[in-house]
């Protein structure tokens, strides 16, 4: 699968591991999208309310608190943004979990880009 096109686009990457983020970075390079870091969930709600964000991908263990009520927290504010979940969780119970806070999709750690691509055409209308 080829790279959607994100041009115009802001999305709002939250991990805590930098190898991780550089590896979703160099991903959606492609994507010519505009693309917001936030490494703790504090940080995501915050960086939520001061930027417009039309995408985000969600880290579900992060350092100060669980991605899911990070998650729900967002979804409060934002009832329609999509959230993709990515996890290192592989059980049924996690992907449950993650799509019980308001998760749109989730996506099992270590992904491919073609997996993260399907995702984002799943929950957006972007190609």
């Amino acid at each position: 699968m080829l790279p959607i096109n994100l041009k115009n686009k802001s999305v709002l990457i939250v991990e805590d591991d930098e190898m991780s983020f550089l590896y979703l970075k160099q991903l959606f390079i492609l994507t010519r999208c505009v693309i917001y870091h936030a490494r703790s969930g504090a940080e995501a709600i915050e960086m939520f309310r001061n930027h417009n964000c039309d995408l985000i991908l969600m880290d579900i263990h992060l350092p100060d608190m669980d991605g899911t009520a990070v998650t729900r927290q967002i979804r409060q504010m934002d009832g329609k943004i999509p959230i993709i979940a990515q996890t290192a969780g592989k059980t049924a119970d996690d992907k449950e979990k993650a799509l019980e806070s308001g998760c749109s999709e989730v996506i099992v750690k270590p992904f491919t880009m073609d997996e993260l691509f399907s995702a984002i055409t799943a929950v957006t209308r972007y190609q």
